[in-house]
């Protein structure tokens, strides 16, 4: 790829290289649907001016999230495929490691500092760059003011004993309420990894060891799975649910108090509980503070024909701008200046706890074999020891199929 200058004085400035028009070049795009919902979607601008700047033309492909990852791997292995993509933060590892995305380590060495480490680094795969952030969110702690306050609890729990405590309170089996509401299977496993992480446990890590049997995993996973099978304090639906709408219903309708959720849940609430009394907060710290990261990066075809006019688009979509751009979908750019004390001031309410523990986000593991295990192990995990299966002894188990999953 021919390089793309990067300037930066004061503020970070992105400079691309102007191309003329005998250099332009046709680029395809794939993005997830939602931020292409229609003609006045904030990217058809982006992609606008970035065509006047560059001359370069970009066609724009809106692909459902739930569709994104598998039809990019068929398309790409066969030589077809987008130039640039969106990807989810999780599926980096896989697309990665089948060759199919382009090393961006180059370019990265240039622009680090332009980013939270946190997004950043969730573009990586064993020591390479292979995707930029684009967008990134975390996961908070909503709280049913109404339900905390009946409750007797005067502000949001902030340690996990003031956790417990108030979704016991929370909780009455007469009246069907609880004190929070959560997933099963890989939706619920997804939501309490976080709780390993603030208890000091890990999940697999950088050396790539499995460490879901070690006594900190085990205590956390204890902790939070008691609050169904000891406490009775999250409905029976935590068996069953399996997506964010059945997730969040119980908190929706105002019978679970506390729902752990990332951004996307606003707008679930906005859609269908408007009136609702609510409020967000950094979640509840452990040994340490930690919260896991979601969010789409930006990606490049291995096979482009147009590699360094898709390099600029990744520049344009994810260098400075984004931090403009992002909270017109009322979400949060990956770079550093989206974090600025300035920036979180004039965010709305509920999105300030998001930036407010950014710091102390970290990403699933960044391994080939993460989906997998996550899908048939941790989540299999989760809804077992829910079931009364002993925590220590699926742990166990958890850490042995992970293993053998790796060592594919």
């Amino acid at each position: 790829m021919k390089p793309i200058h990067i300037l930066k004085a004061g503020t970070a400035v992105l400079a691309l290289t102007t191309a003329t028009a005998a250099m332009a070049d046709n680029v395809v795009f794939w993005v997830n649907a939602p931020m292409a919902s229609g003609p006045d979607a904030p990217l058809f601008a982006e992609i606008a001016a970035f065509e006047a700047e560059t001359g370069h033309k970009v066609e724009v492909q809106a692909v459902p999230h739930l569709e994104m990852q598998r039809n990019l791997i068929v398309a790409m292995s066969s030589g077809a495929g987008p130039d640039v993509m969106a990807v989810d933060i999780a599926w980096v590892p896989v697309i990665a490691d089948a060759g199919l995305l382009a090393d961006l380590s180059d370019h990265t060495a240039k622009v680090a500092d332009l980013y939270q480490p946190g997004p950043l680094s969730a573009g990586a795969f064993q020591g390479a760059q292979y995707a930029m952030p684009w967008y990134t969110n975390n996961v908070a702690l909503y709280v049913n003011n109404k339900m905390l306050a009946d409750a007797g609890i005067a502000a949001a729990p902030t340690t996990w004993a003031e956790f417990e405590a108030a979704a016991i309170a929370m909780t009455d089996p007469a009246k069907d309420t609880y004190g929070l509401t959560l997933g099963g299977a890989g939706t619920g496993a997804f939501q309490v990894y976080t709780l390993i992480w603030q208890k000091g446990g890990e999940l697999i890590d950088t050396d790539v060891k499995v460490r879901l049997n070690e006594p900190a995993a085990i205590q956390a996973i204890e902790f939070v799975s008691g609050l169904y099978t000891k406490h009775k304090a999250i409905p029976d639906s935590v068996l069953t649910a399996s997506t964010w709408d059945e997730v969040n219903a119980p908190f929706l309708q105002s019978r679970a108090g506390m729902l752990i959720s990332g951004d996307w849940a606003l707008g679930a609430i906005k859609r269908n509980a408007p009136d609702l009394d609510f409020s967000v907060h950094p979640l509840p710290k452990g040994v340490q503070a930690a919260t896991v990261i979601g969010g789409y990066n930006i990606a490049v075809n291995a096979n482009s024909k147009a590699p360094d006019a898709a390099l600029a688009l990744t520049e344009w979509l994810t260098g400075p701008r984004s931090t403009d751009v992002m909270p017109k979908y009322n979400r949060i750019a990956g770079t550093k200046d989206a974090a600025a004390p300035e920036v979180v001031a004039a965010l709305p309410e509920t999105q300030k706890a998001f930036l407010q523990q950014a710091e102390a986000g970290k990403p699933r593991p960044v391994v080939a074999g993460w989906a997998d295990i996550h899908t048939t192990v941790t989540g299999t995990l989760w809804d077992q020891v829910l079931r009364g299966k002993p925590v220590a002894e699926a742990m166990a188990e958890a850490a042995t199929a992970a293993e053998a999953i790796l060592a594919k």
